[in-house]
């Protein structure tokens, strides 16, 4: 709890809930970051692409930077993705079961993810 305000004040951010101009800026920005095909909703296929690409991202990072020429290559594996942390996000988002996450069902599972987060 301490730790967390000792980083809030230390990045600039004030402690406590969002105003609601800056919660409405990033469920906006993350709306348009999970609407891949700009069609105006969110389903399960952006979803699942978004998640591969962040796990994608995060392996590279994760990987040694410096190989030699002579180090063997690693396996490709042409297993699918696992896709469960998407589907389950999904699920969870898709609040009236249509098939399609709006910018209304994502806001309200972004407030009540920040909603589980412990106080400050």
């Amino acid at each position: 709890m301490i730790l967390a305000l000792l980083l809030a004040q230390a990045m600039g951010v004030a402690p406590g809930p969002l105003p609601a101009a800056e919660a409405d800026r990033r469920v906006a920005e993350r709306f348009a970051d999970l609407d891949l095909n700009e069609d105006g909703a969110i389903e399960r296929d952006e979803v699942r692409a978004r998640f591969d690409l962040e796990a994608s991202a995060d392996a590279v990072l994760a990987a040694p930077q410096k190989k030699k020429a002579t180090d063997p290559r690693a396996a490709i594996g042409a297993r699918l993705p696992d896709h469960a942390r998407a589907d389950a996000w999904f699920a969870a988002a898709d609040r009236d079961r249509d098939g399609k996450v709006s910018r209304a069902e994502l806001a309200a599972t972004i407030s009540a993810d920040r909603q589980q987060l412990p106080p400050q």
